[in-house]
């Protein structure tokens, strides 16, 4: 039985676990007439601005740029924020290693943060590592689970910091009725074939409620070139000799990605989040108050899970085993698919610790630009409240390709391996 499975989400087939994803088949009828009609590209078609246009009312945002996967779109907001060279950013060191790459691809340097046992930022340990070069904060929504925005809010007003929302495992989240995206400076989020839904592996997806700020996304995300006169690309290649305003980079989404966006974004609220949570119900229900699980995901009033995963985290003191171990136990002796902690200490990867950059100057870390480099000796970072949860943290799936079914055959094989290991 391959754990990559598991990691990717896809659920375990020969067990009787449907795949994640599966989708609306009217995208088959919809990308074979894409395919018939030769209107593959954004410029050549229409879906590529509907889905921008129906992405950005649902989530309530002006303007919403689609691209071509989450790393791109993380890049996009960084780069057009003015964000670069000499620059710093506060980035969770528990998140997917793009969250912090996207500073590096801006030119920046990442900051490494501490986190919570909600799994996301830790509003308490930001504030410390503000110096003089800190134009932002990329708050990370893990798991499906909204950050704490309010105090975070507050430490970016008081030092003129810009707020990047990476949403990619937060489709739907809100805080204080605002959705996840919405409530920083801009927001970032994934259509990667593990997400909340796919627009078919790849694509990604930046909002923001500053039209300036959305205008120059679209120019980066479409090599640099004068967006903002709101002209069709082709016709203004024809009008114009000269046509781009800044260096930029192709990152556009095609319309065979839009398509499918379109038609899975029209079933995310009554099908696919729906059933995400009718099944955390279900996991909250059984888990809570149980011997051997210290916390479950943190879901409030204020701040609405999206349950892209359920991470649980186990009460070592009660059991005798640690999370890597229940795993596998998990997988092996239950037949359950499921996954452990993802990426908690971004700044242990070799390309942080060696500073392995760009180019021969290992850009930016060893840059001209960049003179304050005990900001960037990783191997002087300790992320303590980060490195703790990785014995911890058991994730549990909840794809509504599902049935309740599965969700209770989960809950038993949880149950079974905590009995096997209470102390």
């Amino acid at each position: 039985m391959k754990n990559d499975a598991a990691m990717n989400g896809a659920g375990i087939t020969e067990v009787g676990f449907p795949m994640w994803p599966q989708f609306d088949q009217k995208s088959v009828g919809d990308v074979t007439e894409l395919l018939q009609n030769g209107k593959v590209c954004y410029w050549t078609g229409p879906k590529g601005m509907e889905f921008e246009e129906k992405w950005a009312k649902w989530i309530g945002a002006k303007m919403a740029i689609s691209c071509t996967n989450g790393t791109a779109a993380l890049h996009i907001a960084i780069a057009s924020l003015g964000i670069g060279p000499g620059d710093e950013v506060i980035v969770p060191s528990y998140s997917f290693i793009a969250s912090s790459f996207s500073v590096v691809q801006a030119g920046a340097i990442p900051v490494f943060a501490d986190v919570t046992d909600d799994h996301t930022i830790d509003p308490a340990s930001i504030e410390a590592l503000i110096t003089e070069r800190t134009k932002g904060i990329v708050v990370v929504h893990l798991y499906g689970g909204v950050a704490d925005m309010g105090p975070i809010l507050a430490i970016a007003k008081k030092h003129n910091l810009k707020i990047i929302e990476d949403c990619a495992q937060c489709f739907g989240g809100e805080y204080n009725g605002k959705k996840a995206g919405t409530i920083g400076d801009v927001g970032c989020f994934s259509f990667c074939q593990s997400k909340h839904f796919t627009t078919g592996g790849e694509g990604g997806m930046v909002v923001t409620n500053d039209e300036d700020l959305g205008w120059e996304c679209r120019s980066f995300r479409d090599h640099g070139y004068d967006v903002r006169q709101r002209m069709n690309m082709l016709a203004l290649e024809e009008k114009l000799p000269y046509i781009h305003n800044r260096v930029g980079f192709n990152y556009r989404m095609t319309e065979i990605q839009s398509v499918i966006g379109i038609n899975e974004l029209a079933r995310f609220d009554d099908w696919n989040l729906a059933r995400r949570k009718k099944y955390a119900k279900m996991y909250d229900d059984a888990f809570t108050g149980l011997k051997g699980i210290k916390k479950l995901p943190h879901n409030t009033a204020e701040r609405k899970n999206a349950y892209w995963w359920y991470p649980i985290l186990l009460d070592l003191d009660a059991l005798d085993i640690k999370a890597d171990e229940f795993v596998k136990e998990l997988l092996k002796e239950e037949q359950i698919p499921c996954y452990g902690i993802q990426w908690p200490e971004a700044y242990e990867e070799r390309a942080y610790r060696e500073k392995n950059g760009f180019g021969s100057a290992k850009f930016p870390f060893c840059s001209t630009e960049y003179t304050n480099p005990q900001s960037a000796d990783y191997t002087k970072v300790l992320c303590p409240h980060a490195k703790a949860l990785r014995d911890q943290t058991v994730s549990l799936f909840l794809h509504p390709s599902w049935e309740e079914v599965h969700i209770e055959r989960c809950i038993a094989g949880v149950k079974n391996v905590l009995a096997r290991h209470q102390k």
